[in-house]
């Protein structure tokens, strides 16, 4: 099944990230009372194989190889990057503390009446995984466990938190040379996120990446696309949906979608109102 995209632009109006997350995330109705409304007259609105989809598109937290020109001061991005390889960064305690953030923030507009998504998405890599099990473990009653009372973020063994992610290698980040963009096995992600959903077709080495050549913005754009087809098939009538991903390849998803531009800063989301046809 293929799919087509129009993006609604009219229900968020996005001014900066600071300001949006104290903000119901940019939200343009009055509240989200009248959002569900507008969701649900968009939804009836709909002809034949159409549907509206809400995603909560988010980029992981800062991770290891995010800051490696600042630890070596060095300003070219490539030269850091092959002379300090990291396979599959983690998360920094930067970026575990913006996924928690992230978390208060999306529990916060909950009890004012946000709707939350019912199915969650993500790239195999370790960072987005784990930015997914902190931003929305609270669901599962785990995420609180990972601040102590004085507020100083630990680990759980189980770096999803028993969210229930499927995970899609298509939206994976853009594939260079660099060795951050290498997964680890599929066996060693499966002890790590127990609570993830595992493509069977999925081999356990990793035969994406490779240590020459670069994927094309046409290429990623393509695999982009293959990967939404995906999480369109497997949301099937969810209207709320959740991606966590990478910088790159969020913005070869917003161009398969027709939104505009934006580049998420790390730990950061956009609500996405979308009318999918079926083409």
């Amino acid at each position: 099944m293929s799919y087509a995209y129009e993006y609604i632009p009219d229900l968020f109006n996005l001014t900066t990230w600071d300001a949006d997350i104290e903000a119901r995330f940019g939200l343009a109705c009055s509240g989200w009372h009248e959002f569900r409304q507008r969701v649900d007259e968009l939804q009836r609105s709909c002809g034949p194989g159409e549907r509206i989809k809400v995603m909560y598109t988010a980029r992981h937290g800062e991770a290891e190889h995010n800051i490696l020109w600042r630890r070596f001061g060095m300003p070219d991005t490539d030269e850091v990057h092959l002379r300090h390889p990291i396979t599959d960064p983690e998360l920094t305690g930067v970026g575990r503390e913006q996924a928690t953030n992230l978390a208060h923030a999306l529990r916060r507009e909950s009890a004012a009446g946000m709707p939350l998504p019912t199915r969650w998405y993500t790239s195999p890599m370790r960072r987005p995984g784990e930015t997914v099990g902190l931003t929305w473990g609270w669901l599962y009653g785990k995420g609180e466990n990972d601040l102590h009372a004085q507020g100083i973020l630990i680990r759980s063994k189980d770096l999803g938190h028993g969210v229930r992610a499927e995970v899609v290698e298509e939206i994976r980040e853009h594939l260079h040379v660099h060795r951050c963009d290498e997964r680890l096995s599929k066996s060693e992600l499966m002890k790590l996120f127990p609570s993830f959903v595992w493509p069977d077709t999925m081999p356990d080495k990793d035969t994406v990446w490779h240590p020459t050549g670069r994927e094309t913005e046409e290429e990623m754009v393509a695999r982009a696309c293959e990967g939404l087809r995906i999480i369109m098939d497997s949301a099937g009538d969810d209207v709320y949906i959740s991606m966590t991903a990478h910088s790159g390849v969020l913005r070869a998803v917003y161009k398969n979608l027709g939104v505009p531009p934006r580049r998420l800063g790390t730990g950061e989301m956009n609500i996405l109102v979308l009318r999918v046809r079926k083409v």
